[in-house]
């Protein structure tokens, strides 16, 4: 859970819904929003948290934004403010302690500019339904339907076709199913950086 949910002076306040760590949470500014849509986004993350710990002996206190777990191990984000921008190329940096104190933990301290975690408006819009859909009905899809639908998808179906070819199931559950495979990251969407998602949509295989 958030270490400090201290909101920044003038920042605007998203509360979502985290899929991967099955619980809402609520994130200050456009950057973490970014950011949590990077995550959610990226099958090779497993867990995160937001807010995770404060470094105190800096002032003033900066908080670390995320907490992001991969097989390949566990790393600290700072989301860099405008002030901070210098701190890629700075030795020591945000703090000589805490960088002794994140190795010793295997903690990797990972440094994102806001340019490095943008999104398209299309694709911020299309990862919001996809979330939503999964928050509301991820539960209710069973394994055997999930499978069915990635064996069907191969060089590529539009959701439609799919909807159609299962049209004994539930759309809202189909398209759910779809969804959760995408979030997956067994299928594709490759439209999604640029078209909003509809029935005529194209998923393929990965």
């Amino acid at each position: 859970m958030p270490a400090d949910n201290t909101r920044p002076f003038k920042s605007h306040r998203y509360d979502v819904f985290g899929v991967k760590i099955a619980r809402r949470l609520t994130l200050f500014g456009d950057q973490n929003l970014s950011a949590f849509i990077a995550l959610e986004a990226d099958p090779s993350v497993l867990a995160y948290c937001e807010r995770p710990l404060v470094i105190n002996d800096l002032k003033p206190k900066r908080v670390v934004d995320f907490w992001v777990e991969r097989e390949s191990g566990e790393e600290l984000w700072l989301l860099l403010r405008p002030t901070e921008r210098t701190w890629r190329s700075e030795p020591n940096l945000p703090n000589a302690a805490f960088n002794v104190w994140a190795a010793a933990n295997d903690l990797s301290i990972v440094l994102h500019l806001p340019e490095d975690l943008g999104l398209p408006d299309e694709a911020r819009r299309n990862w919001g339904e996809i979330l939503r859909y999964l928050g509301a009905n991820s539960r209710f899809v069973h394994a055997e339907l999930s499978d069915q639908i990635y064996r069907m998808c191969g060089d590529g179906r539009t959701i439609d076709e799919i909807q159609n070819l299962l049209d004994d199931e539930d759309p809202i559950l189909v398209r759910t199913a779809i969804f959760r495979l995408v979030h997956e990251g067994r299928i594709q969407i490759p439209s999604i950086l640029t078209s909003a998602i509809g029935l005529d949509t194209l998923v393929v295989s990965r």
